[in-house]
């Protein structure tokens, strides 16, 4: 076999062939912890996201709780009362999805009739709790929900549930090499 003016030799081929599979498999492997990188850095920004709706939902649930209770207990005389529960609402606008914030909506709505009506008596708070009336339980469901599916995609992520292109990419080069080697060795010395 003669290739631009020199012959080439079974020594040659061979040699040339660990050189091209050296830098193949250098390749995918750099590649393999490139894309594996990649992964995990998106399984830590979801995990990251989790733990901040998380936060933000427990924390409106906390103050839309603390302003009904006031709301059933007194009349609204100072609107700053209300200021943490819509700043977490705005939060949650941010970022949510829409029947998370839709139903958030309807919680202040729900804290802001309550101010307007007539002052619940110990009684009929008791018969309340009785009936299991509670306007923040619909927006729980829904976070849960949400929080669970976002857990469900982050567990996906972490036991192999998405493919690995890495693995598949190193694999596809070693059958490439080793056709490769194949075709050079086969080739009839000169």
């Amino acid at each position: 076999m003669r290739f631009i003016g020199t012959s080439w030799d079974s020594a040659s081929i061979s040699a040339l062939a660990a050189i091209f599979g050296s830098l193949t498999g250098a390749l995918a492997s750099s590649v393999s912890t490139w894309i594996t990188q990649r992964h995990q850095n998106r399984r830590d920004i979801l995990a990251k996201r989790i733990f901040y709706r998380e936060q933000m939902y427990s924390d409106f649930i906390s103050e839309s709780a603390r302003a009904l209770a006031d709301a059933v207990q007194h009349n609204l005389q100072d609107s700053n009362q209300l200021s943490p529960t819509y700043a977490l609402l705005s939060r949650i606008r941010l970022s949510s999805s829409t029947t998370v914030l839709a139903i958030a909506e309807r919680v202040i709505q729900h804290i802001v009739s309550a101010y307007s009506e007539p002052n619940v008596r110990p009684e009929e708070m008791q018969s309340r709790a009785a009936r299991r009336e509670d306007p923040l339980r619909e927006f729980s469901s829904i976070c849960r929900a949400e929080l669970e599916a976002m857990q469900n995609k982050l567990r996906g992520c972490s036991e192999g549930g998405i493919r690995n292109p890495a693995a598949d990419f190193h694999s596809c080069a070693q059958s490439h090499l080793s056709s490769f080697s194949t075709l050079l060795t086969d080739l009839p010395s000169t």
